[in-house]
Parts: structure tokens; sequence; C-alpha cells
């Protein structure tokens, strides 16, 4: 980046992300929930196994039958990746010096990739738990949601993010990668310049 990132651009562009994550942490999930149930099972159904999807009283279920074992899970905000799209506003729309178009376009690329990324995260869980599939199964005789749920959840998280960066950087925004190599040196830089002013 061509100017200097300042403490005080940092403390901006932290609070922008805080306020964009904490917004997609309260705002009402039921129609994205159901949302990623339907386009879940329909993919499922597509693909020739047998899945459903509903509503009951608040909590939206998916399942998966036919299987080793019959799958049921809930989707809850956290299950739809919602949040995830407020880190990249976070990420995105505070950066400097990028115009604003280019930034929806890789708010709006990046939200859609994360959620169609997030869908086959979830139809692998639910796969993984309801068939039993070599190698897996050689480990886990009788598999439950969890034992699946939080490796390839990990996996996506740490995976699937980089490689979202990475596309919109190379893509869309350049200056989102600039941004970001620069970020851990400015951050120590101006905490060493607080500490000193402390001492």
């Amino acid at each position: 980046m061509s100017e200097e990132i300042t403490g005080r651009y940092l403390l901006f562009y932290f609070a922008c992300l805080v306020v964009f994550y904490e917004f997609f942490m309260i705002v009402p999930s039921t129609w994205i929930e159901l949302l990623t149930a339907q386009i879940s099972a329909w993919a499922l159904n597509t693909l020739g196994l047998s899945s459903e999807y509903g509503l009951r009283g608040v909590w939206v279920w998916l399942t998966l039958t036919g299987g080793a074992r019959d799958v049921e899970v809930f989707i809850i905000r956290e299950c739809t990746a919602f949040h995830v799209w407020g880190i990249l506003m976070g990420l995105i729309l505070p950066i400097r010096g990028v115009e604003w178009l280019r930034k929806l376009k890789s708010v709006a690329f990046g939200g859609g990739l994360v959620f169609l990324m997030n869908i086959t995260r979830i139809m692998i869980t639910v796969y993984l738990t309801g068939y039993d599939v070599p190698p897996f199964s050689w480990f886990f005789t009788n598999p439950t949601v969890e034992t699946y749920h939080y490796p390839v959840s990990f996996a996506y998280g740490v995976i699937g993010i980089a490689i979202v960066i990475s596309l919109i950087n190379n893509f869309i925004m350049p200056e989102l990668g600039d941004f970001l190599v620069e970020l851990p040196d400015a951050v120590i830089r101006e905490t060493g310049k607080l500490v000193k002013r402390g001492s």
C-alpha cells in the first residue's frame, strides 16, 4: 500500500471488522439456515442420495437416509457461514484507496463462494457420517456427526478462506493481499509505539 498504516487506521479497520462480524451474529438467520438446508438436500438428492429438510419450531433440520446409518443435523447460524460474510466485509470494505465497485464485487464474489463451499462442507460431513467410506471407516466404526464435523470444518475454515482471499486478491482486488501482508508488521510497529509512550 502507498499510505502508511497508522495506529488510528488500525483502530478503524479492526472496529469495522468487529462491527460487521457482530452484525452478522445478531441479524435474523432462519432464512439462510433454510436456504442452506434446502440447497444441501437438493444437491444430495441430485447425487442419488436421499435427503430431506424442514423447520421444526425454530430449528432447521436436514436428514440423510439410506446409508449405513441415518443422519439428522440441525442447521444453525454457524452452520451457514453467515458470520464469514461479516468477516469478509470487515476485511474488504475499510481498505483505503480502492473503488467501491471493486470492493462490492469482492464481497459479492467472496460471499457467494463461501456459501457454495459451505454447502459442500455440509454434504461431505453428513455423507461421511451416514456412509462408511474408506479410509475413514477403517478408523471410525460408528461415527457421529461430531466425528467429521470438526476436522472437515477446520479444513474448510483454514484452506477455504485462504482460497477465497487468494482469488479475490488475484482477480478483483490485489490491494487486499498487499494490505494483509503489511498488517502484522503495522500492528507490531504501532503496538511498540504505544508501549514506548506508556513507559
